[in-house]
């Protein structure tokens, strides 16, 4: 998909000509005079008067912005409104930016009123370039386990040199991050305020489960909701014939089933409802909250690495362009998040044993203790440093054992009941999480697959080993991986090449095809925690109105004439 683009035809921002030595330099001192005694607040917005000083002294204090005249003012107020829909297009608030107080003082051509809009023109763009390289928020106050960070880039700098190159418009285009995916998320946002623009989003009315052959006033409710999204339905039928639910309407709500993360039967139930009563304005805020996430993604991924999808619960396995594995994972539960990860797969154990955590251990192991004291031997559990008599634990009463006094420290041994599967995959972090198989393969059936206690499951543990173990000698293929699973042998391996691995929560992702987006339950409330915040740490009170953004915006700055 294409990105909008800033494309700014430009002559010179500042091209001084033989007789304006005298003008110049007095706007140069000016300037410097103003940024040597600046005030904390400039029209009710902060100002970070170092990179302003740092700025305009790689300029020797020469001004950018030219305000001499009313054609090149009205050119000046396109420049920002082009920005501004810029800024919009990439999902930043425009209540964010003084749009309107910089527009005031373009329009009022008072000579008293130059040095501050100058000043102020050049805060607000570093202001929109920080925005578009994330910072707004720190995330790793938001989010566990969050290390990503945005390439660093020295913007002062940078925008000395576009605007002494005549090439603002390019470097801002440079900003947002690259690839395909953050570009087709910023095209959704703009098909989805155009929905809003529209005023076409029907709720459903709640009623029992719709099923294929069903008539109901409310199957024509499901069809103009559907088709206020984009979802291809027929039209050329009777109202009369809208109300059935024939074949082919099953056949876009199971497509719209499957683009929101559900069981892809047919049938029009109660979760099925929820999502398609999701506000049009909480779709538009879940796209801008991905959106915010992925400019702290590297500018590149490693021509290989493993990438787990929290929200969507499935991991994918990448080579460049190919992708090696892509299949459904388990992941942690609401009250036990998967934490965000950027580690490295540096072993894989086969036949482990499972040393289980205290918190777990207290929390759902001895419930189910007190149940039966015999789950312990039922399951292949030994009390590590117990009684050599009693290694299972049978002659204890759980009931007495209150969850804060339980120190027993408890490890499952290798087996077909090992909570762990036949293989464990190690990498670095602080959580204690790690990717293992499990016995209980049912769960990849589901649609909801946030069930574990922060461990990542696998459903096909060996195959993903046999991706991971590729680059070690002895050509671990698939079959190899297999006999040595069957040996029935605890054997830890290095990985010789560890794969770069990433933990990571995309709620909105693009569709292989031209439909709608992927969508996906905000299971953790990170979409919504972000947004807050955002809201939170807003710069200002109001939206600015513009006009929508165009694929390409052209802007033309004449050259100064002082």
């Amino acid at each position: 998909m294409k990105r909008i683009s800033l494309a700014i035809v430009t002559g010179v921002f500042l091209l001084l000509g033989a007789a304006a030595p005298v003008r110049a330099s007095a706007e140069s001192a000016a300037i410097q005079a103003f940024l040597s005694h600046p005030p904390s607040f400039l029209n009710g917005l902060h100002l970070r008067p170092a990179e302003l000083d740092r700025f305009y002294a790689m300029r020797q204090y020469k001004p950018v912005w030219d305000i001499s005249s009313k054609a090149k003012r009205e050119t000046l107020k396109t420049f920002l409104s082009s920005v501004m829909a810029f800024a919009r297009y990439n999902g930043l608030a425009l209540r964010d930016y003084p749009s309107e107080e910089i527009e005031r003082m373009i329009e009022s051509g008072q000579e008293e009123d130059n040095v501050r809009l100058e000043v102020q023109m050049t805060d607000w763009i570093l202001d929109v370039a920080r925005d578009l390289r994330g910072g707004r928020v720190n995330l790793k106050h938001l989010y566990p386990g969050w290390t990503f960070e945005p390439e660093e880039r020295d913007l002062v700098a940078e925008l000395a040199q576009a605007a002494a190159s005549n090439h603002i418009g390019e470097w801002l285009n440079s900003l947002p991050p690259p690839g395909p995916v953050y570009a087709a998320l910023a095209r959704e946002l703009k098909t989805y305020r155009e929905f809003e623009k529209a005023g076409l989003w029907p709720r459903v009315s709640s009623g029992p489960t719709l099923k294929p052959g069903t008539r109901d006033a409310r199957v024509l409710e499901v069809r103009k909701r559907l088709a206020a999204e984009g979802y291809s339905l027929r039209t050329d039928i009777s109202q009369n014939e809208a109300e059935v639910y024939d074949d082919a309407m099953k056949e876009v709500v199971e497509n719209y089933q499957r683009r929101n993360g559900l069981e892809a039967d047919g049938n029009i139930g109660e979760k099925t409802l929820k999502a398609m009563n999701v506000s049009l304005r909480d779709r538009i805020n879940q796209i801008a909250a991905n959106m915010e996430r992925w400019r702290y993604m590297p500018s590149a991924f490693p021509s290989r690495y493993a990438m787990v999808n929290i929200a969507d619960a499935r991991l994918v396995i990448m080579d460049g362009d190919r992708s090696l594995y892509n299949g459904p994972v388990v992941v942690g539960r609401p009250d036990r998040k998967t934490p965000f990860i950027h580690s490295l797969i540096r072993s894989i154990i086969f036949n482990p044993s499972w040393h289980v955590p205290a918190k777990i251990a207290r929390k759902d192991i001895l419930p189910k203790l007190r149940k039966d004291p015999h789950y312990l031997e039922k399951l292949g559990f030994v009390i590590s440093s117990g009684d050599d008599d009693d290694p299972h634990g049978e002659t204890i009463d759980w009931h007495k054992i209150k969850e804060s006094e339980f120190n027993f420290r408890l490890r499952q041994s290798p087996g077909d009941m090992n909570s762990l599967g036949r293989l464990k995959f190690d990498f670095d972090n602080n959580f204690a999480v790690y990717m293992h198989g499990t016995p209980h393969q049912e769960l990849f059936d589901k649609a909801e697959r946030n069930r574990s206690s922060g461990c990542v499951r696998l459903r096909d543990p060996d195959e993903v080993a046999s991706i991971v173990l590729a680059p070690n000698e002895g050509d671990w293929n698939l079959e190899r991986v297999r006999e040595e699973v069957d040996k029935r042998k605890t054997r830890w391996l290095s990985v010789e090449r560890p794969l770069p691995l990433y933990f990571v929560y995309w709620s909105v992702f693009p569709s292989d095809d031209d439909g709608p987006p992927n969508f996906r339950m905000d299971v953790y409330n990170y979409d919504r925690f972000l947004n807050e915040n955002l809201r939170f740490k807003s710069k200002g009170d109001t939206e600015a109105s513009l006009p929508e953004p165009f694929e390409t915006v052209q802007i033309q700055i004449p050259e100064r004439t002082d």
